[in-house]
């Protein structure tokens, strides 16, 4: 009776957020059609480029059903499986506003699909009021980022980052491992989860046999086959398109040189290329020497899980999420997307002081952008320039606690068979403040509970 009663107020709970998601997306669509139509006599208006981002999908569909093939007869910046994302809302459409409504259709799709997920993530015995509050954090970020998630495609990746991380560290390698494949196949990032799970498969080969990695691998041959049986020699052409970038102005690079640069009075220039604002080359050269290997950050991230006793497999696979938005030359505006599932999902102290981290970042990020920050930013206007670098920061911080909140509650171990809860705190974690001076004291305020005593008035 108590089983059928919780699967009944879990299924409602589920239903509700369906529906209070179904409403978010329409009402975001609806709104900003409403919003630039009422805005058109003041010239084109696009809020949130979602129009922008459609019609781009758009044309590279219509190329497709006009017989051309991408990658070898167009370039196409996008990994192999991302095409049929935008090709699929075509099949079934015939005109532009027909694909529009489609694309956010299937975008709420992958929206439902992350909803279970995080809905499950307890398991069977799970307190509904549980389940109910990871959800109600999911969808803030989803109000906060709504025209990123209906203009952009970034969610069906993220769901399948966010499985592939569930699903390999509970037992279900294979699987976790082909999850994170296909993701990798459709936007590259969803390939870092299995930074910390080569670490925890590699710890215990004789059980698990490497049989995620194996799948993994295997998973990315075959796309990586199909990809080049489509485009041939100019499927590289691909690959370049985004090594040839420069410093994005978003990124933690960009936004530091930004700052640095109105304190000094000078003028850090830029230039629109690639569909994106980049600091110039002569600029982004220079400081790309100072900058942080992406593939360190990741490196970090394995060392941290190794010490930590490998026993939260979501949580280091949320970091190494966050390593590579923070530490990467690009930081798109969607990419705020990939952590939300992970964020919503976490356990423990440790995923309630990254819940409010990643709110502020979310909040910041908004007003940056579709707010108008981003243009304000370009414009070198020092309030818009101190927002992006407060964003960047809290993302930075976020990454911080991930990996070194000395506090962090019992978490979910990453066995071969179920997942369980630990009794025990992660062990191998340093004091947060001697990694970031100061990091320590402002986790624990947003985590709700004081900050350490200091030794004296000098902070020794």
């Amino acid at each position: 009776m108590v089983t059928t009663t919780r699967n009944s107020k879990l299924t409602a709970c589920i239903l509700i957020a369906f529906g209070v998601h179904a409403a978010i997306f329409a009402a975001t669509d609806v709104g900003l059609r409403a919003a630039n139509n009422a805005l058109r006599s003041f010239g084109p208006a696009d809020l949130g480029s979602v129009a922008y981002f459609h019609r781009y999908y758009y044309g590279y569909a219509s190329r497709a059903l006009s017989g051309k093939i991408p990658y070898r007869d167009f370039v196409f910046e996008y990994p192999v499986l991302a095409f049929p994302l935008l090709l699929i809302p075509h099949l079934l459409t015939s005109d532009f506003d027909s694909y529009r409504f489609a694309f956010v259709v299937k975008m709420f799709l992958f929206d439902v699909a992350a909803i279970v997920l995080i809905a499950r993530h307890g398991g069977e015995t799970e307190e509904v009021r549980t389940v109910a509050r990871r959800l109600a954090w999911y969808t803030l970020y989803c109000v906060l980022l709504a025209p990123l998630m209906i203009g952009l495609y970034d969610l069906a990746p993220t769901v399948l980052a966010f499985a592939a991380a569930r699903w390999w560290f509970s037992g279900r390698n294979i699987a976790g491992g082909i999850a994170a494949g296909l993701g990798t196949l459709m936007k590259i990032f969803p390939g870092v989860v299995a930074a910390p799970a080569l670490v925890w498969e590699a710890s215990q080969v004789r059980t698990t046999r490497a049989r995620g990695m194996a799948a993994f691998l295997g998973t990315l041959a075959a796309g990586v086959a199909a990809w080049f049986w489509l485009g041939g020699s100019r499927a590289v052409e691909s690959l370049g398109y985004h090594n040839q970038r420069g410093l994005e102005v978003e990124s933690l690079y960009g936004g530091a040189l930004f700052l640095v640069g109105t304190i000094a009075g000078t003028k850090v220039p830029w230039v629109n290329n690639y569909n994106a604002f980049h600091v110039v080359p002569e600029w982004g050269a220079r400081l790309a020497l100072f900058a942080f290997p992406l593939q360190d950050a990741l490196l970090v991230v394995m060392w941290r899980f190794r010490r930590s006793g490998m026993a939260d497999g979501l949580r280091y696979s949320a970091a190494a999420v966050l390593a590579f938005i923070v530490f990467c030359k690009v930081l798109s505006p969607q990419y705020l997307i990939w952590p939300c599932p992970f964020m919503a999902a976490l356990d423990g102290r440790t995923g309630s002081t990254a819940r409010r981290i990643f709110l502020l970042a979310c909040v910041t990020a908004a007003m940056f952008y579709p707010g108008p920050g981003y243009a304000m930013a370009l414009e070198h206007q020092a309030g818009a320039i101190v927002l992006l670098n407060l964003r960047n920061t809290l993302l930075l911080l976020l990454l911080a606690a991930l990996l070194y909140d000395p506090k962090a509650g019992p978490a979910i171990l990453a066995t071969g068979d179920v997942a369980q809860k630990s009794e025990r705190f992660p062990s191998g974690t340093e004091p947060l403040s001697s990694v970031i001076p100061g990091a320590a004291g402002a986790v624990d305020m947003l985590a709700g509970s004081d900050p350490p005593a200091r030794a004296d008035a000098n902070g020794s």
